[in-house]
C-alpha cells in the first residue's frame, strides 16, 4: 500500500481448483458465460508460481493483454463476419436496390478491408521481432465495430427476424466483447496518448501510494483504499 498504484504487483498462475478459489459466471445477453467473477478467499500458492519479475506483475499484464488484442486482430479471417456474410442473406432481397442500404455495406467493406490490412501490418512487426504495440487495440476496437455494424445493417435490411441464428448471435455477443481485452474507452485513451500523442487525461492521482488515496480518490490517509 505505500507503493504508487502499477507498482508492487506480481503476476501468479493460479490452480483454479485450489480451496479458496470461487468461479462465479457473469450471464450475457447472448445467453453464454464468457465472463466471470473471480474470488480468492484465504488462497495460498508456491512462490514458483511468480510469472515474471517479483513486483513486475503490471508489465506482464500489459503485454499479456496487448498478445490477446493482436491474437483477436489476426484471426479476423477466422471470425464468423466478413462482407461475404453480411451480403449473402440480402441477394435475393433486393435490399441491395436500394441505394442507401448499397451505402451502408459500402462503409461496413471499408472498415474490414482498412482491418485486414492493419492486422497484415502487425504480423509483419511481430515477424520482424516487435511485441504488438498500443495499435493492436485500434485493430480490436475495430474488430468488434465492424461485426456490430454488420448484422446491425442485415438486421435493417431484412427486419427482426434476421436476428434468428447467427446474425442473432454475433448482434448479442458484440457488446460484451467491447469490454474483453480491455474496454474501448482505455483503448482509446491509449491510442491517443501513445500512438496519436494527444495530452493525457488529468490524473491527480499519478504516482500517488495507495495508502495516501482516500475513498473518494483525492489524497488523504482518513479512508484508504484497499490494495
Amino acid at each position: 500500500p505505500d507503493l504508487p498504484k502499477h507498482k508492487g504487483l506480481t503476476m501468479f498462475v493460479v490452480p483454479m481448483r485450489e480451496q479458496g478459489v470461487t468461479v462465479r459466471p457473469l450471464r450475457q445477453i447472448s445467453g453464454e458465460s464468457a465472463f466471470n467473477e473471480v474470488f480468492f478467499d484465504g488462497l495460498e500458492i508456491a512462490e514458483d508460481a511468480t510469472v515474471g519479475p517479483v513486483d513486475g506483475g503490471w508489465g506482464v499484464a500489459m503485454t499479456t493483454l496487448m498478445f490477446e488484442r493482436m491474437a483477436l486482430l489476426a484471426a479476423l479471417d477466422e471470425m464468423p463476419w466478413s462482407v461475404e456474410n453480411f451480403v449473402e442473406p440480402l441477394l435475393e432481397s433486393g435490399a441491395l436496390d436500394d441505394p442507401r442500404m448499397r451505402q451502408r455495406l459500402a462503409e461496413v467493406t471499408v472498415d474490414l478491408l482498412a482491418l485486414r490490412w492493419s492486422a497484415y501490418r502487425a504480423l509483419s512487426a511481430l515477424g520482424n521481432g516487435r511485441i504488438p504495440g498500443p495499435e493492436a487495440g485500434l485493430g480490436k476496437i475495430g474488430v468488434i465495430e465492424a461485426g456490430r455494424l454488420g448484422a446491425e445493417f442485415v438486421a435493417e435490411a431484412l427486419g427482426p427476424d434476421a436476428l434468428e441464428g447467427e446474425m442473432g448471435a454475433l448482434a448479442a455477443e458484440m457488446p460484451g466483447m467491447r469490454s474483453a481485452g480491455g474496454t474501448e474507452e482505455i483503448l482509446r485513451n491509449t491510442i491517443g496518448e501513445r500512438v496519436l500523442g494527444l495530452p493525457p487525461e488529468p490524473r491527480a492521482d499519478k504516482g500517488m501510494p495507495f495508502s495516501e488515496l482516500s475513498s473518494n480518490g483525492r489524497r488523504g490517509k482518513e479512508s484508504p483504499v484497499e490494495s
